[in-house]
């Protein structure tokens, strides 16, 4: 089967963290035997589409010069419409870019998947004139929609044209359904984490990781983009006050990267950026750490990390923004503090270094 996939960030290339979760996606339909074919924004700079075996990656333009392209990629979307209204424009041309690209490029396609329920979800539901379509809804995009001038009838696109609904939570779903004004039984919905890659099997015992990666003591992980919305600069400030010594790897990139590093130098945080991590290397790092954290601020969804701690059974220290309380208050490792509480951080990460501490055997 051919699958169409609709999205508002694909991976630029290889090691990207950009839209790397809908690369996932696309490399499990892969291994299910299909084909995928991509829709995703232009990036402003220039450069020839990644290519991954049973991957099609085609950008649609949507303002020109190409530098004008700044709606998405970077800090994502939700920050960079947050912190400049004017590139709602770009949204917008967006929009209608993929409207066009979608009947023209995916008309041969079997099935349409959509990432981000606007403008993708309302983009292949237009578009799908029959064919399956399954909308994967975040946290972000469900709010929008509530928000926005004409939601009601954007979101009853959206239902009208999918043969099914994913949801990060009960909540979020019934969310939408307030906005669309429709029942339950018109919408066949799906509620859940988004996909994560299997657990890697890893030859070396975790004493033997931690030397190799030069990890001493007890040492936090951080897995994300480097953008506000992540909270990692509540997590540096949260360590720098930390009563006891503590290290944390910072998986990831981003545009704050500069920033966050200067940062972590002016706290003296015993803080080593690894880049964005990818395959054993991560795998690595989510087995040799002791705790993870995830101090995500108020708007952003569902981070995949966490379900890729759980699947390791390696603490979790998170905040309770968004859909993360509804997902994760039964994990039974799990801390939950409120977003933008360094106190309250740092305390869960004082209980979990205890913890660990007495117990050491937990993560043997």
């Amino acid at each position: 089967m051919r699958v169409g996939l609709v999205t508002t960030g694909f991976p630029r290339f290889e090691g990207d963290c950009s839209g790397a979760f809908v690369l996932t996606v696309a490399r499990g339909l892969v291994e299910q035997g299909h084909r995928v074919r991509v829709l995703a924004p232009e990036p402003r700079r220039g450069g020839s589409a990644p290519r991954w075996p049973g991957i099609e990656v085609r950008w649609v333009p949507y303002a020109r010069p190409r530098p004008l392209q700044r709606s998405f990629y970077g800090s994502g979307a939700p920050d960079n419409l947050r912190l400049r209204p004017t590139r709602w424009l770009g949204a917008a041309a967006f929009t209608a870019a993929l409207y066009r690209a979608s009947r023209r490029e995916l008309a041969d396609c079997d099935s349409l998947l959509s990432s981000w329920c606007i403008p993708s979800g309302w983009v292949a539901s237009k578009t799908a004139e029959g064919r399956p379509h399954l909308c994967l809804c975040h946290a972000t995009d469900v709010r929008w929609l509530s928000k926005m001038p004409g939601g009601r009838s954007v979101a009853r696109d959206i239902a009208d044209g999918a043969s099914a609904m994913w949801f990060l939570s009960e909540a979020l779903r019934d969310r939408f359904l307030e906005t669309a004004e429709i029942d339950s039984d018109r919408v066949r919905s799906h509620l859940g984490p988004m996909p994560i890659e299997t657990p890697r099997d890893l030859d070396e015992p975790r004493p033997a990781l931690r030397r190799r990666l030069g990890i001493e003591g007890f040492t936090l992980l951080f897995l994300g983009r480097l953008v506000p919305v992540k909270g990692l600069a509540e997590l540096l400030h949260a360590i720098a006050a930390f009563p006891r010594p503590v290290s944390v790897r910072i998986a990831g990139d981003g545009p704050d990267r500069r920033k966050l590093r200067a940062l972590a130098r002016g706290l003296r945080v015993d803080a080593v950026f690894e880049g964005w991590v990818a395959g054993e290397r991560k795998e690595a790092l989510l087995r040799a750490c002791d705790a993870i954290v995830v101090p995500s601020r108020p708007l952003d969804g569902l981070p995949t990390v966490l379900f890729e701690a759980q699947a390791r059974a390696l603490p979790i220290i998170a905040t309770d923004a968004a859909a993360i309380p509804a997902r994760m208050r039964s994990h039974p490792q799990v801390e939950l503090v409120p977003a933008n509480d360094r106190a309250a951080l740092r305390q869960a990460i004082l209980r979990v270094h205890d913890r660990s501490a007495a117990e050491p055997s937990l993560r043997a």
